[in-house]
């Protein structure tokens, strides 16, 4: 099945390595996200590409992909936390507003194995209340869930941990 053609692990490469390719990305299918594929692309550049999800959970929702392939935001690394700020600037600035909910799936509750943030323009529908929760601890840190905000992300980044399930996720080990 094509749609689901982007899964499988891709260990995390030491800092000093570029990301190499998945072996099978060539058929990722969000690896060739343009019109001629049947996406509805709203916005591109050379790094980003933003779509709009064929199975909305809201009443607009919008996917935001980096052009290269990173599997999951548990494959992210530190030197990464400026392309997850820069994913969430470009969907905030195409879909302004204080109800408007970003976040990313941690596996294994993502559908492609090609990191994608979300974007739901309220209201939700009854699956995106139930699939996309944020969870944060009182001290604004992630708090137990399978959908993690871009600054929950960035600040583990920051501090050299990893992307968990967990409210212990980030802490350094």
């Amino acid at each position: 099945m094509r749609f689901l053609s982007c899964f499988g692990r891709q260990k995390r490469p030491p800092e000093d390595e570029e990301y190499a390719p998945l072996p099978g990305s060539a058929s990722c299918v969000f690896c060739d996200v343009r019109p001629e594929t049947g996406f509805k692309v709203a916005y591109e550049d050379d790094e980003l590409v933003v779509f709009h999800d064929r199975s909305p959970a809201a009443a607009e929702h919008l996917l935001v992909i980096p052009r290269r392939h990173v599997a999951t935001v548990r494959d992210l690394r530190p030197a990464d936390a400026g392309l997850v700020s820069r994913m969430e600037a470009r969907a905030r600035s195409l879909r302004p507003g204080p109800d408007v909910r970003l976040g990313f799936h941690i596996p294994p509750f993502s559908s492609v194995h090609h990191i994608h943030l979300h974007v739901l323009v309220p209201p939700l529908k009854t699956k995106g209340v139930l699939k996309y929760p944020v969870a944060s601890r009182t001290d604004g840190g992630k708090g137990w869930s399978w959908f993690v905000t871009p600054a929950q992300v960035v600040a583990i980044l920051e501090a050299n941990g990893r992307i968990g399930l967990g409210p212990a996720a980030g802490r350094k080990s």
